[in-house]
């Protein structure tokens, strides 16, 4: 399995203008979170709701070894490929920060005069700003749900981690307390 822990992280969003020529700068706080080596190149794609997916060359291998993992036979996983590839393009910073956005990606994601860039802790997107903002009107009343599972998730993986920890088997409930 690949390893998902990063020394980076993308936090935060910022929306930026878009010049005549389809280029963007790319959030300051965002080229001080690429690692070393890797300060002059993105990976970008079509996202998922409508976005463009951004990755820096380490977090872009965890995508490259999951796709070599795939059944090249399946049809589902063709679908993936054939649909979520094709329009990707490694991309190089010019001496600005700034990333030529491909016509084909702000198309898709409806991006016009500006470009909202969202922080998704490895990687980030590129959206519209009002497609963003719909996006996050649509889905807010599911955040605290979301939110109980992640802490969920956490706690069964703290439990997991120390020796002799509590399973599920023997925890205390109001059923069996002592």
């Amino acid at each position: 399995m690949v390893e998902d822990s990063y020394d980076f992280l993308f936090l935060g969003d910022h929306t930026h203008a878009v010049d005549t020529k389809n280029r963007v700068a790319i959030p300051s706080s965002f080229r001080r979170s690429f690692p070393t080596g890797t300060e002059d190149r993105v990976v970008l794609l079509r996202g998922a709701s409508g976005c463009i997916e951004a990755h820096v060359r380490p977090e872009w291998r965890v995508h490259v070894t999951r796709l070599r993992n795939l059944d090249l036979y399946n049809e589902q996983d063709l679908v993936l490929r054939r649909l979520w590839l094709p329009g990707a393009a490694e991309i190089e910073l010019d001496a600005q920060g700034r990333v030529l956005l491909p016509k084909k990606l702000t198309d898709m994601a409806g991006i016009g005069a500006e470009a909202r860039f969202v922080g998704l802790g490895p990687f980030f997107e590129i959206w519209s700003p009002a497609r963003f903002d719909e996006y996050v009107a649509q889905n807010s009343r599911l955040y605290d749900d979301l939110i109980k599972r992640l802490d969920g998730r956490r706690a069964t993986e703290e439990r997991a981690a120390v020796p002799g920890g509590l399973s599920q088997h023997n925890v205390p409930s109001a059923g069996n307390a002592p």
